[in-house]
């Protein structure tokens, strides 16, 4: 053997050492990145109570800056999961962040309301890009535990990002500049990491697209589109009508001693925060594909026992709804993820991503909707809820038993 030969096969080993390390290093910084995506969408929610006072906005107006973000959101998640699938995910990624990162820096620099409403549509179009773009790379990178790990991920940003945002801002006017600040410093942090841990890694392509000259066949990925649908899309719905209603519709109900971003920012830690310790725990307690079952029943709980509840609530009541519609939340975006992963085919999977997380951001408009309605509107609404997440529920379950379309 010659000498050039041991270092070859030195070299080689060495390089297969390296590839493990440098494929954790880039799931770790897409993790980044989808934390700091969830920080930088949500942390406005703490941010409102105070604004609202700084800039005199009257409710309609509070309510159109915070609601632009979905205009902005919608179109983001279903272009930049199928512009992943095409282009790959690091581009598309990469892009979101950039225009998340502008729509934060016009927010920095001024509160007056016409560049909250650019910043904020801004943002949503970043989020939307990096969410479906990001998710769809975890799990290219991991499988199912990828996409498991990127939802649970994204709510700890959308949990931390308004309790901190809520604290800086209660310092006044200035803590408004400062959670901006905050907020776009983790994003540069984030995207800083993603690019570095991609450079030495291989590009970052869909599953399935390595072998260019074999073409896929049209009919399974049909059946495959059609089939990761069926599963994920009827828990989507529950994601976050369950969390606004708990982090934004209970907490007007709520009386407590907190001031009001504190207030508004521990409702969201809460909510999200229980969203994603259950799925940490579905995980690793191994829960399987029932966890969506249990999922949208604890949904239809929780919107039934809100219809039910007086007008105000205090914080006995108002805790066990928090948690409820937390793990609702929670388990409902896990499942619906794998379901997706375990379902679609390889090539699609981005497309597949940003259609479901549409269908969950549907929910957010449910607090706009019951707070335009009257009280009786109102409990109409959440008993028909409660009604269909139970039919889900039950759907579920009997399909499961005779359909295993996955394992664990």
């Amino acid at each position: 053997m010659t000498s050039a030969n041991v270092r070859t096969g030195h070299d080689g080993r060495a390089q297969a050492a390296l590839e493990p390390a440098r494929t954790r290093a880039l799931f770790v910084s897409v993790l980044g990145l989808l934390l700091a995506t969830g920080w930088v969408a949500n942390h406005f929610v703490g941010l409102m109570p105070v604004i609202n006072g700084s800039a005199r906005l009257s409710t309609a107006m509070l309510d159109a800056v915070f609601g632009i973000y979905a205009l902005g959101l919608l179109p983001g998640l279903l272009v930049g999961g199928r512009a992943s699938d095409a282009f790959g995910r690091r581009s598309v990624a990469l892009a979101g962040s950039a225009a998340a990162l502008a729509g934060t820096a016009v927010m920095l620099l001024s509160q007056h309301t016409d560049a909250l409403l650019l910043g904020r549509l801004t943002v949503g179009v970043g989020v939307g890009l990096a969410i479906s773009s990001c998710t769809a790379w975890a799990s290219d990178l991991r499988g199912t535990a990828g996409a498991a790990t990127a939802g649970a991920v994204l709510t700890a940003g959308f949990a931390l990002g308004p309790f901190a945002g809520g604290f800086i801002a209660g310092a006044g006017p200035s803590g408004i500049r400062v959670s901006f600040g905050i907020a776009a410093a983790i994003v540069v942090l984030a995207t800083a990491a993603v690019i570095a841990a991609a450079r030495g890694a291989e590009p970052a392509r869909p599953a399935g697209q390595s072998d260019l000259g074999r073409a896929t066949p049209a009919a399974p990925s049909s059946r495959g589109f059609s089939r990761a649908l069926s599963w994920a899309m009827p828990l989507a719905p529950w994601v976050y009508a369950s969390a606004t209603l708990g982090f934004v519709t209970i907490p007007t109900r709520l009386h407590t001693a907190l001031a009001a971003p504190v207030a508004a920012g521990t409702a969201t830690l809460i909510v999200n925060g229980v969203s994603g310790v259950v799925q940490v725990l579905a995980r690793a307690l191994r829960w399987g594909p029932q966890a969506g079952t249990a999922g949208a029943v604890l949904a239809a709980l929780g919107y039934a026992l809100a219809a039910m509840a007086p007008a105000a609530l205090t914080p006995a009541l108002g805790l066990p709804l928090f948690l409820i519609l937390g793990c609702a939340s929670g388990l409902c975006l896990r499942e619906g993820l794998i379901d997706l992963e375990a379902a679609a085919p390889p090539h699609l999977r981005g497309a597949l991503t940003g259609i479901f997380y549409v269908v969950t951001y549907v929910g957010f408009a449910l607090p706009l909707v019951l707070a335009t309605v009257g009280s009786v509107a109102s409990m109409a609404i959440l008993s028909v809820m409660a009604v269909l997440a139970l039919a889900t529920a039950v759907a579920r379950a009997v399909r499961s038993r005779r359909d295993h379309h996955r394992q664990g």
